[in-house]
């Protein structure tokens, strides 16, 4: 029994060992990899890939030239390339480099060398795993089982007679978690890295902010209000558009505190779960894109947690507050997002669920977001002549599916130009690969390449409009229904698996995440370097500075343009959070298995809701929170591109759709509350 139990935690610590170094989180040994085959990629940026290593991102990896190690590692792939310097950028098996003096490494005689984590036979590693698993079983067996009662009666025991302590361990836990995650993100950011990141659809947001700001009513035909006047309602606290983005980390942290508050309230021993799916979707480098970046997407992801933590406590303690405060915060989803009319599937099931126990529930329920639509809905037809929460859906729809435009005999023949222009962006061989393949990534990036090259929304939208001669938003709507229901009618098969695609590709996006600190390298390079302070609105609001944290390095290219690269300096709170935590981050929770697992989730918690005659409040919850990311996923995948940005905001629903399950098990209504 002591050799067994000897045994069982050697090889786990061991496959421990293995998995840390594989993923660079803790390098037992170092390598020398000699570089010698390399090509121009372009610039001063030369390209080498390996056929028998493949590394982390970011990768610890160090390229060395001739004993000396290069100063830039995990760089931008501009700066790579056109300001260069001994910079490189390492992913996968693949690394792009530049020499020292930005010399050709051809002929300059100097030898490259990558120093990296020793690489172990994958044989080895599931060899170790196994063993680990076997012995661990050996050992249970050995014992029958015994040792393990004898444990679990223990804790039982020790919780029964500690029940308060018990108590405050699961509260504290259940609030620290979330905490803990964002303060490990966002510190190294706000001590060292304030940027904000500027998109190309920020300056649209802004300038609804600014016409709420001067006393304008504003044109919602692209953008709904919901983030326009939240940026308008932090400017006129303060002039600076880093406001808005202290704002919106706040805010995340607080609508996941309010999660795990809603579950502790409701399902107590679940709550240290629902803290770890939190600290899961706050912790990511997607996340914290959206939080930093002047964009809906942060505060849409927070009104919709907000808006499942008040339903949690609703539907588990029928109390007319939080009815009241979740439907506000359905309304609110649809005021941020247009794509945020999917919380109708939330709704109305509340409503049927509701109508059960309480008229007064309902009305508190079902008054603050009618109101909410009724009033969106009649300014919308005041100003716009159209009686909708959403007048961009038909545009957005048209867009994604530009792909299967026709020319039709019923349209005009400058109509019929403009389709034959959009789809002139698409090369035959393109067409021909989105009808063969069935590879998510590849289809997806054909589609994303046909749409970059054809000029973004604006190569669908504005050859439409010049042919209607610059119609109204009514008449635009309606030219762009009939354009988008013949193209389906033209194409069913293809827009079906269009979408199938796009529906799998938004699952998948999880196993992706974003590089935070090369964003933040970008946008400095791009607005803080100079120290702009003229421009548009936006940027004078924003009036960037340079900052002590970073170094700037310019390069006069050839073309007589000079090139920045404006970087961050290392410091310890960011190489934890960059090189520990992010890879940590990623093994865990960046990976197919929770999709899956959330799927699988899912259809238990339909199974159970259906074996309880539709009254158990706990699967129904689940059931509510999978059903809101299905028909998300769906209408993303049916009427725009599944891009990471736009899947992300439901991510949280993924982590903890399977965290969670045990609130729809036939005990959960005791047992989990066992310590409340």
């Amino acid at each position: 029994m002591v050799i067994a139990a000897l045994l069982c935690l050697v090889f786990w610590i061991l496959s421990l060992l293995m998995a840390l170094h594989t993923r660079e989180i803790l390098v037992l040994s170092w390598n020398k990899i000699p570089i010698e085959h390399f090509r121009h990629e372009v610039g001063h940026a030369w390209f080498t890939k390996f056929a028998r290593y493949s590394f982390t991102s970011p990768s610890r990896a160090v390229l060395i030239e001739d004993g000396q190690p290069l100063r830039r590692g995990n760089a931008g792939l501009d700066a790579v390339a056109y300001v260069g310097g001994g910079r490189y950028f390492l992913s996968n098996d693949e690394l792009l480099f530049s020499t020292s003096d930005n010399s050709d490494p051809t002929k300059n005689g100097r030898k490259y060398e990558l120093l990296c984590a020793s690489s172990i036979d994958s044989g080895k590693v599931r060899l170790i795993f196994f063993l680990a698993v076997l012995s661990t079983a050996a050992a249970a067996l050995c014992s029958g089982y015994a040792w393990l009662i004898r444990l679990l009666e223990r804790i039982r025991a020790l919780a029964a007679a500690h029940r308060k302590a018990v108590g405050a361990v699961i509260a504290i836990a259940s609030f620290a978690l979330p905490i803990a995650a964002f303060l490990i993100t966002r510190l190294p950011y706000f001590l060292y890295y304030p940027v904000v990141l500027i998109r190309p659809d920020s300056y649209g947001y802004f300038d609804i902010a600014a016409q709420i700001m001067s006393g304008v009513p504003p044109d919602l035909f692209l953008r709904p209000p919901g983030y326009p006047m939240f940026i308008a309602i932090v400017l006129s606290l303060s002039k600076h558009m880093f406001s808005v983005i202290l704002a919106q980390n706040l805010l995340s942290l607080l609508a996941a505190l309010a999660f795990v508050y809603g579950i502790f309230i409701s399902y107590r021993g679940a709550a240290p779960l629902a803290a770890v799916g939190m600290a899961a979707f706050i912790g990511s480098h997607v996340q914290m894109s959206a939080d930093i970046s002047v964009l809906s997407e942060s505060l849409y992801a927070g009104v919709i947690i907000f808006a499942f933590s008040f339903m949690a406590a609703a539907l588990k303690l029928r109390k007319a507050v939080f009815f009241s405060l979740a439907g506000a915060a359905l309304g609110g989803a649809i005021y941020v997002r247009p794509d945020g009319l999917f919380v109708l599937a939330v709704f109305i099931p509340v409503i049927i669920w509701t109508s059960r126990q309480s008229l007064q529930n309902i009305a508190a329920f079902t008054v603050p977001f009618l109101s909410m639509l009724v009033i969106l809905c009649g300014y919308n037809y005041a100003t716009l002549g159209s009686f909708t929460p959403n007048n961009h859906s038909a545009e957005a729809a048209v867009i994604s599916n530009e792909i299967f435009l026709e020319t039709d005999d019923k349209y005009s023949e400058a109509l019929n130009a403009a389709v034959r222009k959009i789809q002139s962006a698409a090369l035959p061989e393109e067409r021909l690969f989105l009808k063969s393949t069935w590879d998510i990534n590849e289809y997806n990036e054909t589609r994303n390449e046909i749409y970059a090259r054809g000029g973004g929304d604006g190569g669908v939208t504005t050859p439409i409009s010049e042919a209607l001669n610059n119609p109204t938003a009514k008449e635009m709507n309606k030219v762009l229904k009939t354009l988008l229901v013949d193209a389906i009618r033209k194409n069913p098969a293809a827009f079906m698996k269009k979408c199938l695609m796009s529906f799998l590709k938004y699952f998948d996006n999880i196993g992706g995440d974003y590089d935070i600190y090369d964003s933040l390298n970008g946008s400095y390079s791009s607005l803080y370097a100079s120290g702009a302070a003229n421009g548009t609105d936006l940027i004078r609001y924003l009036s960037p500075q340079p900052l002590s944290y970073f170094t700037i390095e310019t390069a006069r290219q050839s073309d007589g343009r000079e090139a920045v690269a404006g970087e961050y300096k290392e410091t310890t709170l960011q190489w934890f959070h960059y090189f520990i935590y992010t890879k940590v981050h990623r093994a865990v929770f960046r990976n197919i298995f929770w999709p899956m697992a959330f799927i699988i989730a899912f259809v238990i918690g339909v199974k159970r809701l259906i074996r309880s005659r539709w009254r158990h409040t706990g699967a129904f919850i689940i059931v509510m929170m999978g059903s809101a990311a299905l028909l998300h996923a769906l209408g993303i995948a049916g009427a725009a591109f599944p891009n990471p940005r736009y899947s992300y905001t439901m991510e949280f629903c993924i982590y903890l759709l399977p965290l969670l399950l045990p609130m729809s098990s036939n005990e959960s209504n005791t047992n989990l509350q066992s310590y409340k």
